[in-house]
Order: C-alpha cells, then sequence, then structure tokens
C-alpha cells in the first residue's frame, strides 16, 4: 500500500472548506480520518458523505482553543480508528477587517487562540505521542500568505499566520532526526466559507450583530478562488513526497520574494560595529547554540 492508506489522520476545520477538501483526499488515499470541528451539524454532514463514499471515519465536535479537551479528543479517535500517525491542523478564523490599533484585544485573543494556540495544543498532544511510536508521522500546519508577505488591516490576522510559519519551521528543525515530517500549508485564495463563520463567531464573542457587508464581500473574493477539494489532493500529494512548503498559488511569489529581497538588502550595509555574533556561526553550520542539547536530551521544561 501507499502512504497513506491504513493510516489514521486527525483534521481539525473538517467540516468546510479546506479543512474538508484534505478530509476527502485523505479518505480517498485510503486513511481513516477523524473529522474534528465545533459546527456539529456541518460535521455530521460530511461523515455522512464520506461514509457513504466507502470512507472510514469518526466525528470529534472540539473547540480546538480548549486545552482541556485535546486529550479527551485523542484517546477517543484512537480507541475508534487506530492510533493517528497524521495530524493535520486546519482550523482558522480571521476577524473583522481594520487597523490594528481599533481591533478589540477579545478579538485578538480569539484568532490567535484558534490559529496559533490550538496547532501548539494539537502539537503538544500528539507529537509525544508520534515520538513514543517511533513510525512515520506526519504534522502539517496550516497558516497562510499571509503569514509570507506583509498584509496590512488584517493584523491579528496576518501575526496568528506568521506565528504559525514560526512553529512549523522551529518544530520541523526539532524533528529532523525523527521519523516526524512536518508541513506547512500556504494557501492564497480558495473558495471557503471562512470569512461568513469567522463574522459570526466574531459577533457571538462580543456580543453583537455580525458584519455582515464586509464579510460578505470578501466571501464573494474567496468564492472566485481555488477550489478546496483540488487544495486537498496537493497537500496529500505534497505529504506523501515529504514536502515542507505548500503554497497553492504561484502569483504570491512575487510579494514574496519582495519582501525576502528587503530582508536581505538590510544585512548589505551592516559594518558588524556592534562585535561578532558566535551564535551566527553555529547557525551556519547547522547547530543551535540558543539551547543546551543536553537539556533538551534530559527533557528540561519551564514547569
Amino acid at each position: 500500500m501507499t502512504w497513506p492508506a491504513g493510516e489514521t489522520a486527525f483534521v481539525t476545520g473538517a467540516a468546510s472548506g479546506i479543512g474538508r477538501g484534505i478530509a476527502r483526499a485523505l479518505v480517498t488515499a485510503g486513511a481513516n480520518v477523524a473529522l474534528a470541528d465545533i459546527d456539529e451539524g456541518r460535521l455530521a454532514d460530511v461523515a455522512g458523505e464520506l461514509t457513504d463514499a466507502g470512507g472510514v471515519v469518526s466525528t470529534v465536535v472540539l473547540d480546538v482553543s480548549d486545552p482541556d479537551a485535546w486529550a479527551t479528543a485523542a484517546d477517543r479517535v484512537e480507541k475508534e480508528l487506530g492510533e493517528v500517525s497524521i495530524l493535520c491542523s486546519i482550523a482558522g478564523v480571521v476577524g473583522t477587517p481594520g487597523p490594528i490599533e481599533r481591533t478589540p484585544f477579545a478579538v485578538w485573543r480569539w484568532v490567535q487562540s484558534i490559529n496559533v494556540d490550538a496547532q501548539f495544543l494539537a502539537i503538544s498532544t500528539f507529537v509525544p505521542r508520534f515520538k513514543l511510536r517511533g513510525t512515520r508521522a506526519h504534522v502539517l500546519n496550516c497558516s497562510s500568505m499571509a503569514g509570507l508577505t506583509p498584509m496590512g488591516f488584517v493584523g491579528s490576522y496576518a501575526a496568528s499566520k506568521f506565528a504559525s510559519v514560526g512553529l512549523s519551521l522551529s518544530l520541523r528543525e526539532e524533528l529532523r532526526d525523527t521519523a516526524i515530517d512536518v508541513s506547512l500549508l500556504v494557501p492564497g485564495t480558495v473558495a471557503t466559507d471562512i470569512t461568513r463563520t469567522a463574522a459570526a463567531g466574531e459577533a457571538k464573542l462580543l456580543g453583537r450583530d455580525a458584519e455582515t457587508t464586509v464579510a460578505e464581500a470578501n466571501a464573494a473574493i474567496a468564492a472566485a478562488g481555488a477550489d478546496p477539494d483540488l487544495v486537498g489532493v496537493q497537500v496529500v500529494e505534497a505529504m506523501q513526497a515529504r514536502q515542507f512548503l505548500i503554497p497553492t498559488h504561484p502569483e504570491f511569489g512575487v510579494p514574496v520574494a519582495a519582501l525576502h529581497a528587503e530582508i536581505v538588502a538590510a544585512f548589505d550595509g551592516l559594518d558588524g560595529r556592534h562585535g561578532p555574533d558566535p551564535a551566527a556561526a553555529a547557525f551556519a553550520d547547522g547547530g543551535n547554540p540558543i539551547v543546551s542539547a543536553d537539556l533538551v536530551n534530559a527533557g528540561v521544561t519551564n514547569d
């Protein structure tokens, strides 16, 4: 059998959009899939569709931002479908567009809790299990082109997506000598309902009516984006190839290159007057002077 046939995957945000597309592609590839989402109704619909198509699935109604819910969800899924070896953190939200200084702190924290805190919780739950088993496993995090390029007026979203990039890059470094692969999905515009569902979630959070005008305008733009089912197929193919970075739209290569050119140019005029940096030399040689290997191997934490 070709991987991931026979493997068990845990997919958040699986009731719609990219999460549903990835779940469909995984089922087609022969994986068992645990569908996790906070939307119980949509979750049941997707589970019925995939079961009718011959898939082996289970559902988990999960608030991905709840740290107390993850271990229970993981235990239940592994009891029903077998040991999870593929973790796909796809759930995400976006706040109503506007200047950073006018973003309510409650919205800021809500966006971070779902877009990046939940990825941390997923990793904390499943990576220790993956390491203990020592067999091939895969972690997929979903960021965004907003995590690689500067985008104004979506500050909370962009900050969370840049954080997801940093989290995923760090995780890849930490897992280089293991059987666990890491992938980072950085989609451009995809035809999902994220703006509508996020607007409803934000309104509930703030105790007010949803901002439908902006949400509908953005939904119209999203509707012309990539097919989430095709993105799902691309993701599974990339994971099969053990590919780290998974962009969806070549058009974004231009702004990404511009940002990286700006970063590189900032180093050109440095004269080193602040003195040498021994850490930089260590990083250039593939090391990490920030953390002692002895401490890491001993499992030292800040608990």
